[in-house]
């Protein structure tokens, strides 16, 4: 590609770079970063990524397996496979996202139903994802080398997402946040694992927008142990979405591995509710 085409694809797509590994990063939310005071209660949290479609049979029954984790602790994030048994039946709500696609490229999906805990690759979860549980309790022990709170709020046309950060142990390594809206409750046509179809088959966890830059904001910090942050970010509500359902996940991932470190999830509120 000539030096003048690579500019204008930039241009088209709105992105601030291309990484050398040639993914490129969305220029998302800014996430607006100053010390802070507060405490933050030490909660080692668990991020399940997991990979899925509506032409995919066996994906229900990985939904069940994943929904029956009754653990406030575990965050699912449920990601639409670009292609395939992810491709949408006609007439019907294209789940896919520029973000998950990038992140489902990136990380080799090939397969569905497919699922990574806290984005460790050295474990690809497939199939009907009954071995998952032990894999996320083991990480759940795990002692937290960040902490993490999250609250967001609407009003009027926005979202306003404010993040308590705290490093428990030093961890000096670059770490980059990331924060994504993700809904529930969304009714559309799923296949089901004796190939009928389900016209009303309930999607949960289901990624609906990347906020912040494809692979995260870098956070400014020192990672001395007991450093602790305030962060900020305001995005639009996007089209399509029912707040009511819908809630903000954040993350914060070592920048070159993209290992997750902790998470964190919010229902979004309305500014009015949080003020009474």
């Amino acid at each position: 590609m000539s030096l003048m085409g690579l500019m204008a694809l930039i241009g088209f797509v709105g992105c601030d770079k291309i990484e050398t590994d040639e993914y490129i990063v969305y220029d998302g939310a800014a996430v607006d970063w100053k010390p802070s005071t507060a405490t933050v209660t030490p909660v080692q949290r668990v991020y399940v990524e997991k990979y899925t479609g509506p032409r995919c049979s066996n994906c229900p029954t990985a939904d069940e397996t994943l929904d029956g984790i009754n653990n406030e602790n575990v965050v699912i994030v449920s990601i639409n496979h670009p292609n395939g048994q992810g491709t949408p039946y006609p007439n019907q709500p294209d789940m896919r996202t520029d973000g998950g696609t990038l992140w489902d490229k990136y990380f080799g999906i090939n397969a569905i139903p497919a699922a990574f805990i806290n984005r460790d690759r050295s474990t690809q979860y497939q199939g009907d994802m009954s071995n998952i549980a032990d894999g996320i309790n083991q990480a759940l022990a795990e002692n937290p080398i960040i902490a993490l709170e999250v609250l967001s709020y609407f009003d009027k046309s926005k979202i306003n997402v404010t993040t308590n950060l705290q490093f428990v142990k030093k961890y000096t390594d670059p770490v980059n946040f990331t924060a994504v809206l993700v809904e529930d409750s969304l009714v559309y046509r799923q296949l089901l694992p004796n190939n009928t179809i389900d016209d009303n088959y309930a999607h949960n966890h289901m990624l609906r927008k990347v906020i912040t830059s494809y692979w995260g904001a870098e956070v400014t910090c020192t990672g001395f142990e007991g450093e602790s942050l305030l962060g900020t970010l305001t995005f639009p509500i996007p089209d399509n979405v029912n707040l009511k359902h819908c809630h903000v996940v954040v993350f914060v991932s070592d920048q070159a591995t993209r290992k997750v470190l902790n998470c964190a999830s919010s229902e979004i509120m309305s500014e009015t509710a949080d003020k009474e």
